[in-house]
């Protein structure tokens, strides 16, 4: 509609007098202007151009890589102000038109808004007479072309990027602290490897883990060693889970992926730097109020409206309420931390249960990651097998024995079928020593947690209530009950597996109660072994050591 809009009202101008003109070129990449020579080729058929043509070349711009996504770029936007400024200027001349821009409609209405100023692109591969209105209209439908091709690569490369990074492969800029031995190479074949500098990083986190430094003196430690990073830099580097071996990234959804590269520190040691850096973030946040008579504002929510309440002191009395609703909601502090303090004590277990738990945790989750590595097994096979179907194909096709458009179609749909395997393809390396250091820290808290958030103070109370029940709370003011909405998965097995314990002294009940099989439908289910039917448990739908590594990052982060 646009360019039909445009056809129409094309108005022709007289162009600027004279038959000067300035050359425009460019590439994408600086890996395409160091060694493609495609600059020197644009500039070399432009000039021959003019020469043909007669016109006279008064300068040359770009002859550098600017992306054409968006026409901001630097030496594309002093070429436009250097014609708009000498009026002898009457074309700009370029090799493609996609060299001059990439951005579609807008480029149309730039092309236009030169149009109407004198001034006339030439493309030397593209002959069109823009001085008629279906000339106007020609050009302005390259332009769209030209966007349209940017779009499908811009997706193309986001699928492949992905596709890399589901695979542990790290596709952009190596950090700091590595080396990769094979730069020019695609990301699946780059090596990556520790330098010396990144040796001094595995201290600094070691130091960070310890917590007697300060992020500023680990700094300057880091610069007597030559490594000059301001404190935004050092965050990012401590916080970024590529140093503890994983790969992670809005292209994944921020999952978690084993990355192929050697990791720089223990997981561990990466916990524990973490959960010091937070904390710290936490001292001397301004305006926050820590009363430990109301730990549960903001954690805990109105069921009705689901806004977080807030705390406030009346006549020596402490209440939650919610701010400016409809249906005012308030309730006392200490009935409402009571109600909580009742759910809490439903995942404390006998002492005399522990050894048997732990058992049939460490069990039911080396079981549940034996099940994931099977799955993964099942698709590398059917990958594997879709692979050769594609191989068969090429050779039919080379055999003249199927057409070009068949073996096209048939190889785009097993590829994409390849490519959704690859999606569901788990994380099948984990290191199962973390296993039972996670299980003995959810253990040794669930032991007296009631009585344990009882005599915290405000900062551990709240680190616990988020350990347990990772999104909070919600308050039912007409039944005066409150519903959990997650509950952390090792502690949600407890009470469960105790019961189980409990009813089979003499048997193997693990045989009978397979608690870490996924759920079908949405993977959440009510936990009716614990009688809450309101509860979404996540012990149930563990099904990647992915999901593990969130667990731990809650148990080490939060307790």
């Amino acid at each position: 509609m646009l360019e039909a809009k445009t056809v129409l009202q094309y108005n022709p101008v007289s162009r600027r007098r004279g038959s000067s003109a300035v050359i425009y070129t460019r590439v994408s990449s600086l890996e395409q202007a160091q060694n493609n020579g495609s600059l020197e080729i644009q500039k070399k058929h432009c000039s021959e151009y003019a020469l043909r043509n007669k016109i006279h070349v008064k300068e040359f711009f770009g002859g550098t890589y600017e992306s054409a996504k968006t026409d901001g770029r630097k030496e594309f936007q002093r070429m436009l102000s250097y014609v708009k400024s000498d009026k002898a200027i009457s074309y700009i001349i370029v090799f493609n038109l996609d060299r001059f821009s990439r951005t579609g409609s807008s480029a149309a209405k730039l092309s236009e808004d030169l149009s109407k100023q004198g001034i006339i692109i030439k493309s030397v591969t593209q002959e069109i007479d823009t001085s008629s209105a279906s000339g106007r209209f020609q050009e302005n439908f390259f332009h769209l072309i030209n966007n349209f091709d940017n779009q499908l690569k811009s997706e193309r490369t986001k699928i492949n990027t992905r596709e890399v990074m589901m695979k542990g492969y790290w596709p952009y800029t190596t950090p700091i602290g590595y080396e990769n031995l094979n730069k020019k190479q695609r990301a699946c074949y780059h090596k990556l490897v520790i330098t010396d500098e990144g040796m001094e990083i595995k201290k600094a986190f070691h130091l960070k883990a310890e917590g007697k430094l300060s992020n500023v003196e680990i700094i300057e430690k880091l610069r007597a060693k030559g490594i000059r990073i301001g404190k935004s830099k050092f965050q990012w580097i401590i916080t970024n889970p590529f140093y503890a071996g994983y790969v992670t990234g809005n292209l994944v959804n921020g999952k978690l992926i084993k990355g192929q590269h050697p990791p720089l520190v223990s997981l561990e040691t990466f916990m524990k730097a973490n959960e010091i850096i937070k904390r710290n973030n936490r001292i001397g946040v301004p305006k926050k109020s820590n009363h430990p008579e109301v730990p549960l504002k903001v954690f805990a929510k109105d069921a009705k409206s689901l806004l977080p309440f807030t705390g406030y002191e009346k006549n020596g009395y402490w209440y939650y309420k919610l701010k400016e609703t409809a249906e005012p909601v308030n309730i006392n502090a200490r009935k409402l931390n009571d109600l909580f303090l009742k759910e809490l004590a439903k995942f404390e277990y006998q002492k005399k249960y522990k050894a048997k738990l732990k058992k049939l945790l460490l069990e039911g989750l080396k079981n549940k990651i034996v099940s994931v590595n099977d799955d993964a097994r099942s698709i590398k096979k059917a990958i594997t097998e879709k692979q050769a179907r594609i191989q068969k194909i090429e050779e039919k096709f080379l055999m003249d024995e199927i057409s070009k458009e068949m073996f096209q179609e048939y190889r785009e749909k097993f590829k994409v079928e390849i490519q959704k395997m690859e999606q569901q393809l788990p994380d099948t390396s984990f290191n199962s020593s973390n296993l039972e250091m996670a299980v003995n820290k959810c253990l040794n808290i669930a032991e007296n947690l009631s009585q344990a958030w009882v005599s915290a103070g405000f900062d551990t109370k709240q680190r616990l209530q988020r350990l347990v029940f990772p999104e909070g709370i919600l308050y039912d003011k007409k039944k005066h009950a409150v519903r959990t909405l997650r509950i952390n998965a090792l502690f949600a097995a407890i009470p469960y597996l105790q019961r189980v314990v409990a009813e089979n002294k003499n048997g193997d009940p693990l045989k009978n109660h397979q608690i870490f099989n996924p759920v079908p439908g949405t993977g959440f289910e009510p936990a009716r072994p614990f009688g809450h039917h309101h509860l979404k448990v996540a012990c149930l739908p563990i099904s990647t050591p992915g999901q593990l590594f969130q667990i731990f990052q809650e148990l080490f982060s939060n307790s």
